[in-house]
């Protein structure tokens, strides 16, 4: 991580991109690492950009920036959860100074100037974690609770065989910042049942 740590050191302006029509794993790194950076680095200009979060507008925070071309001159562009340049949401990310990539898909190519893939992560959201906690960054509550979300969604509720001791680990530092558990299960679940019920119409 110390590469795209450095990346970040080294920007003002920092524009995290994720993929197309996000899933939980998308909006919640995105979300997450934006307010990791705004914590930890409050002198700097932290944007998020792409299309709307559909499914998952319950989500905290979870309305998009709009910026101006103009915004990437000098900035870093972070992009998470993207195995294929093609499905990155918002092509900007191209025109930025530098460009990093966090994500758990086999790699494929590299699409950035800085990269950490790992598959062993059940989700970008668990990759994010361990950035902030391997960094020694601060997480917030706001961080935690996105980034938990994202995890859980991408792990099945922790089902999934990609699980793992170390998913627990970093699902433990995030409940230890205090956000309402049960507000994030009744909002998934709540998202889950209108999901059963639309398929039920076809």
């Amino acid at each position: 991580f110390e590469q795209i740590l450095q990346e970040i050191r080294d920007h003002n302006t920092i524009i995290i991109h994720r993929h197309k029509t996000p899933d939980g794993d998308a909006m919640g790194s995105q979300i997450g690492l934006k307010h990791i950076l705004k914590d930890n680095f409050p002198e700097k200009k932290i944007f998020v950009v792409g299309d709307g979060a559909g499914h998952y507008s319950f989500m905290d925070d979870c309305l998009m920036d709009e910026i101006s071309d103009d915004a990437y001159a000098d900035a870093l562009a972070i992009v998470l959860d993207c195995g294929s340049a093609h499905l990155i949401s918002d092509e900007r990310y191209t025109t930025a100074h530098r460009t990093a990539r966090m994500d758990h898909h086999i790699f494929g190519s590299q699409i950035c100037d800085a990269e950490v893939i790992d598959t062993s992560y059940e989700s970008c959201c668990g990759l994010v974690t361990e950035f902030a906690v391997e960094s020694g960054l601060t997480l917030s509550l706001m961080s935690a609770k996105a980034l938990y979300t994202g995890m859980i969604t991408d792990s099945g509720r922790f089902r999934y065989d990609s699980t793992s001791p170390s998913t627990f680990r970093l699902a433990a530092a995030l409940l230890e910042q205090g956000f309402d558990l049960n507000q994030v299960y009744r909002e998934l679940y709540a998202d889950d049942l209108s999901k059963m019920q639309l398929r039920a119409t076809f």
